[in-house]
């Protein structure tokens, strides 16, 4: 896949939280090989938590997918 594939990812991610009542946030992380690990969408009102965040949630579930913690050979 390519960014601009990984971008349209995080877009219809955006559009799922648009449909929601949420902040139209999307975001996807992908490691180094560009395999897509995680992709997540805002949902802070949907879960009441001031941290759910696309991104933080995206690096929570790659965390957990893989894991480990550290995530330094992937791109979100």
């Amino acid at each position: 896949m390519t960014d601009k594939n990984f971008m349209s990812l995080a877009l219809e991610e955006a559009l799922r939280a648009y449909q929601e009542n949420e902040v139209p946030i999307g975001a996807v992380l992908v490691d180094g090989d560009g395999i897509l690990i995680s992709r997540e969408h805002n949902r802070i009102e949907q879960l009441n938590d001031a941290t759910a965040h696309a991104e933080i949630l995206a690096l929570r579930a790659g965390s957990q997918k893989l894991n480990r913690r550290r995530l330094s050979d992937c791109t979100l």
